[in-house]
């Protein structure tokens, strides 16, 4: 399967489960979702859909709980490290993907991404938060 093929059928996945986030879609770069869950849970999503980028999907750490024991690979982004100074010492970096700063629930909290690899691992991610 090809990275555009992948990212297609995650992108179909997201359609299927979620709503566009209030933040909406960039581009051709992310897409945004926001994901209710059986407890009533607003997750926010990002999934990196852009030709050049792997299939990372973004969300917030506190719902990741499950995903830990379920063979995946998180990569964790915590909001303490937010805000960096730049190598030079005179600016202050994002620290994390751009299209992340609109979406208020995502932008300064703690969060994991998720690189995917195959679309049962999508499949898998989005049935244990839809779960929560």
């Amino acid at each position: 399967m090809t990275r555009a093929d992948l990212k297609r059928a995650c992108l179909t996945m997201l359609d299927a489960v979620a709503i566009e986030h209030p933040a909406g879609h960039q581009g051709s770069l992310s897409a945004r979702y926001l994901l209710v869950s059986r407890g009533g849970d607003r997750i926010g999503m990002m999934f990196e859909k852009g030709e050049r980028s792997a299939a990372n999907l973004w969300f917030a750490r506190r719902f990741a709980g499950p995903l830990s024991e379920a063979g995946l690979t998180l990569r964790d982004y915590p909001a303490s490290a937010l805000h960096q100074l730049s190598s030079d010492g005179k600016a202050r970096n994002y620290g994390r993907h751009s299209a992340l700063k609109p979406m208020r629930d995502l932008a300064n909290v703690d969060l994991v991404r998720i690189t995917i690899e195959r679309p049962t691992e999508m499949r898998l991610i989005l049935d244990n938060l839809a779960a929560l």
